[in-house]
């Protein structure tokens, strides 16, 4: 598999695309998702107008394989950092390396921004993603109803 990362230029072409992907990652987790497509695609227009230049979308062979959204302006706890929006893969290509990749090129963006660290927030009971932030050096910093708090220091 071939994955290639790219920065979303333009949100308008990839709207109903993205809106059907978020759809599909959270079938069986919706207590975590916008259910209604309207929502999403609200949702989609947030994210794109709070981090234009770092919404990346994952493809292969021109596919949409995932996104995630690093935004380089958020304040948590008093701090300014890195916060990851969003992400999600299709549901088949969850072990194939393309939500370590999207991962990875946020905490690199980061870093080139100078940013000393960079948190999430995970479901409660989404353990399969919990376990993916820990083995990507996230820790948990606390919880707030059916969110936890992750966050990893950049060096």
């Amino acid at each position: 598999m071939v994955v290639e990362i790219v920065p979303l230029e333009e949100l308008e072409p990839w709207e109903q695309v993205l809106v059907d992907l978020y759809l599909q990652c959270y079938r069986g987790m919706e207590e975590y998702a916008y259910e209604r497509p309207r929502d999403v695609l609200h949702y989609m227009r947030w994210l794109f107008k709070r981090a234009p230049s770092s919404f990346f979308l994952a493809l292969e062979g021109g596919k949409p394989l995932g996104f995630l959204v690093a935004d380089d302006h958020w304040e948590e706890g008093g701090k300014l950092g890195g916060e990851i929006h969003e992400i999600v893969v299709v549901p088949k290509d969850r072990t194939q390396g393309v939500g370590k990749a999207l991962v990875q090129m946020a905490l690199d963006y980061f870093r080139e921004k100078g940013l000393k660290g960079v948190g999430l927030w995970v479901g409660k009971r989404n353990e399969r993603a919990k376990a993916f932030y820990t083995h990507l050096g996230f820790r948990e910093k606390g919880s707030q109803g059916k969110w936890i708090r992750m966050e990893c220091a950049l060096d």
